[in-house]
């Protein structure tokens, strides 16, 4: 895109336009941007994927005429091949089941959801009882339904967490999981589910690697421990640019803390508890 929506100076930028503001300011203003036709949201790159100009990505909304091409990099869509269960029996998270991570390009697949009525069902399965089994996710298995937007996240469906070493985290979904733009002053010292789209990432002087989220004046980060920031840029094929992380989507098992600044950071202890979803995204 040639074009994004700021929502810092409720203005339209021009990715050259954009750049001349310089980095101090591209800084702030490129974690609130917005796509100008359907309000997805947005990103800037300087330069990639053999563009040597600027330009803006988004996360499209469903017909927006503006749609960027993408490809998914890794191998979880969370379809699997069990069975469907039945949301009102529950859901029960496998930790630690993200071993071996794979960065696969994948075919690109539509930007929004299936119409209603056409989404592909499987057959549901029941005990010899008659009752329900619980439905088993892995994190990755669950950061795919929750930006697909099923509703798993304002639901009350009860979500189980074997010898997960968290305290006081709830047991039903619209408790659990939280987007990061619904972090408040009330879940500062929470230990919950937090998720979001991630505009940029960098380093601090310490060595400490931080996600920044995207449309947060706040300044939302998720901070990733120095002990494990080698072994996460390894095991995410972050190797180089932190440029892979712009634009992906994270799910973290962590505490928050809200600075006296009103900053929320999400701190993130283990590769155990955060799953990324990465995107190659061509601009259009």
């Amino acid at each position: 895109m040639e074009v994004a929506f700021c929502t810092i100076d409720n203005k339209e930028w021009n990715a050259d336009n954009f750049l001349a503001l310089g980095e101090k300011n591209i800084v702030t203003m490129r974690r609130n941007l917005k796509c100008i036709s359907c309000g997805g949201d947005a990103w800037f790159r300087k330069a990639s994927y053999g563009q040597k100009v600027p330009h803006f990505c988004a996360h499209h909304l469903e017909d927006c005429i503006a749609a960027t091409s993408y490809e998914l990099i890794d191998d979880g869509d969370g379809n699997g091949t069990e069975p469907t269960r039945s949301p009102d029996s529950g859901i029960t998270l496998n930790l630690g089941t993200e071993k071996d991570y794979k960065i696969d390009i994948e075919t690109p697949e539509p930007l929004h959801h299936p119409p209603s009525g056409q989404k592909p069902s499987r057959i549901q399965v029941t005990n010899s009882n008659g009752k329900d089994f619980p439905a088993h996710l892995s994190l990755k298995n669950t950061l795919y339904k929750l930006v697909r937007s099923d509703k798993l996240y304002s639901s009350e469906t009860k979500v189980t967490i074997p010898n997960t070493p968290f305290k006081g985290l709830p047991q039903t979904a619209n408790e659990l999981f939280v987007n990061f733009k619904s972090v408040n002053q009330n879940l500062h010292d929470k230990n919950r589910i937090y998720w979001g789209f991630i505009s940029d990432a960098g380093f601090t002087s310490d060595g400490r690697l931080w996600l920044n989220a995207g449309n947060r004046t706040d300044g939302l980060s998720v901070a990733i421990s120095p002990e494990i920031t080698d072994e996460f840029r390894q095991y995410f094929k972050v190797k180089e640019s932190l440029e892979l992380l712009e634009g992906c989507h994270a799910l973290i098992i962590g505490n928050c803390y809200i600075a006296s600044t009103g900053k929320p950071v999400i701190w993130c202890s283990g590769l155990d508890y955060i799953v990324l979803r990465q995107y190659n995204f061509k601009a259009s």
